[in-house]
């Protein structure tokens, strides 16, 4: 149960990671604010960042269990 869960979250970790790169490529013409940029990158990395925690956490609670 708790692998699937796992499998999920790497998937999504993943899927997210190639989100924030394919973004961090691109450069908007209104962006000449590097500002602008950062907070338009912003909930990529929020959603890495997630993923990761929640991959860390069961990591954790299955090596616990074992």
């Amino acid at each position: 149960m708790l692998e699937k869960e796992l499998l999920a979250e790497e998937t999504a970790l993943a899927e997210a990671r190639k989100a924030l790169a394919e973004q961090e490529a691109i450069r908007l013409g209104n962006e000449r604010n590097y500002q602008k940029v950062l907070d338009r990158l912003q909930p990529y990395k929020d959603k890495v960042e997630l993923h990761q925690r929640n991959v860390d956490a069961l990591k954790k609670e299955i090596a616990s269990l074992k």
